[in-house]
């Protein structure tokens, strides 16, 4: 969890607080959005949301970290955490652990899905 004392995450592919996308974006690394994004997520890895980011989209990660606003569904894999400043507005589908800071907001409805479904839903094509 941020403010420890753990190894950081690197972050291989950023979006900044200067930029806005639209699109989809298929990752097998892990993936920071500082600035807008508008479209469909799928990484392999950890998407974080900065304080200053905002996604409306839906996510697929193994990992998601809020620090800004999603609005939009996620299916994680492994774990979410929604920071103090989180917001995520949408429903959450996940096969691991979620994490809620005081003053974090989750808007909508969560299921934590067994391995053989998590598994079945998570399916990421990043051949090439």
């Amino acid at each position: 969890m941020l403010g420890r004392k753990e190894k950081p995450e690197v972050m291989e592919t950023v979006i900044g607080p200067q930029s806005e996308v639209e699109g989809k974006i298929i990752s097998k690394a892990s993936l920071r959005i500082d600035g807008r994004f508008k479209g469909d997520i799928e990484a392999k890895d950890t998407v974080m949301v900065g304080k200053t980011g905002y996604v409306e989209g839906n996510i697929k990660a193994n990992k998601v970290i809020v620090i800004g606003e999603i609005v939009g569904n996620v299916i994680c894999k492994g774990s979410i955490e929604i920071l103090s400043t989180g917001k995520l507005k949408g429903d959450l589908k996940l096969g691991g652990k979620i994490s809620v800071e005081e003053g974090g907001i989750l808007l909508g409805t969560t299921e934590i899905l067994e391995e053989e479904k998590i598994n079945d839903i998570f399916k990421i094509d990043l051949s090439s």
